[in-house]
């Protein structure tokens, strides 16, 4: 009978590698190749390669897989954890993208604005039953909070009286003063779908930065008078994957282990919206990038970005901005609360020349999106 231990030829007693660890040697390998995939997906444009923003996307999980195997060779062959150690270690600058311990508390130096980013989801409109219920709490939100801007996006207004306006509500009822708004979709009976900045600080100027061809998303500007000097607040709304009741059925069924629709066929038809928008937003990003590079101005942009940090769209404006996120914020950061995996993919950007402090992801559940805010002051660098 074959022992578990065999002579070595000087004698020694050395242990025979189990061949359950093999497999497990090999998805570590699977695993570092994917995170690198990951690493090099903020470097690509999508239009060039869109496969790599796939890895982008799922790099948390990822990251989570070499945790384990750390924690497994730790257990069995130490000399193993070199691999998972090295790549992610190589990384390691991107883990402060998802994730902050401290966080910075509101700074009491100079003059500070308070901003807040929301995809307020029409406000709820099409919750039938609890719609109002809702909308007013969103309200009290906003008045407890009472942000000096508001940046909303997925934004509602009416100029039927059957339907409650919300542009009016919050310039009548709220402390600000000016709004910038604009409008993709418009209904016969007077409804607009769009995006708004309100402000509580005189708003010199304002614009659009241009996504020709696009029917569904905006990007808009606005100059503030703010911080003793002239500060341009930017909205977005980034190309979102459009996902449709047969898409959101096919996820459910997968967890369900209930094939209604063929893998391929309900596979396909996701992989093909998630390119579609990988290929969007890296086009718009650029863009808004252009025009903030022309901007004589400091910038804060806040955002539906659609993307988490480890993508593109997100690496394309971070190179020129700085996350507020990373600079004061902390926890994990997720905003996205909807039917898929929560993500960090709202955002507050800023020049250089400005300072993020007390940034803070609100626990409140009233949309698919959490709101996020923190306080724009001025460098002392």
């Amino acid at each position: 009978m074959a022992s578990a231990e065999t002579a070595t030829p000087t004698g020694n007693v050395g242990r025979r590698v189990s061949r359950w660890h093999l497999p497990v040697w090999w998805l570590n390998w699977a695993s570092v190749i994917a995170l690198l995939l990951a690493y090099l997906a903020i470097r690509v444009n999508p239009s060039t390669f869109w496969p790599l923003a796939f890895f982008g996307m799922v790099y948390p999980y990822v990251l989570a897989t070499q945790v384990f195997f750390l924690l497994w060779w730790l257990l069995f062959r130490r000399k193993r954890m070199l691999l998972s150690g090295v790549i992610v270690l190589l990384g390691w600058n991107h883990i402060t993208d998802f994730i902050q311990i401290l966080g910075k508390p509101k700074s009491t130096e100079g003059e500070q604005v308070s901003i807040m980013s929301w995809n307020v989801r029409l406000f709820d409109l099409y919750n039938w039953s609890h719609n109002k219920t809702n909308r007013d709490e969103m309200y009290d939100l906003l008045l407890t909070e009472a942000p000096d801007i508001f940046c909303a996006q997925e934004f509602y207004r009416s100029d039927n009286k059957k339907f409650f306006d919300t542009r009016d509500t919050l310039l009548r009822n709220f402390h600000w003063t000016g709004v910038h708004d604009h409008y993709v979709q418009h209904t016969k009976n007077g409804q607009h779908f769009g995006i708004a900045i309100f402000s509580a600080k005189p708003i010199v100027d304002k614009g659009l930065v241009p996504f020709p061809g696009d029917e569904n998303n905006s990007c808009i500007w606005a100059d503030i008078k703010m911080l003793d000097d002239t500060v341009r607040i930017y909205s977005a709304h980034l190309a979102s994957i459009h996902f449709g009741r047969a898409d959101y059925q096919f996820v459910h069924d997968l967890d369900d282990g209930v094939a209604t629709d063929s893998l391929r066929t309900g596979g396909g038809r996701i992989i093909s919206r998630l390119k579609d928008a990988f290929i969007r937003r890296a086009d718009q990003v650029e863009r808004i990038r252009d025009h903030m590079r022309a901007c004589p101005h400091p910038v804060v942009f806040c955002s539906d970005m659609n993307d988490t940090p480890m993508s593109y769209a997100y690496h394309h404006l971070d190179g020129d901005l700085v996350d507020a996120f990373e600079e004061s914020g902390r926890g994990l950061g997720h905003t996205y609360i909807g039917a898929f995996p929560s993500f960090r993919i709202d955002h507050i950007m800023h020049s250089p020349s400005l300072e993020a402090s007390g940034f803070k992801t609100l626990p409140d559940e009233l949309s698919d999106h959490r709101p996020i805010m923190c306080w724009i002051g001025t460098s002392e660098e």
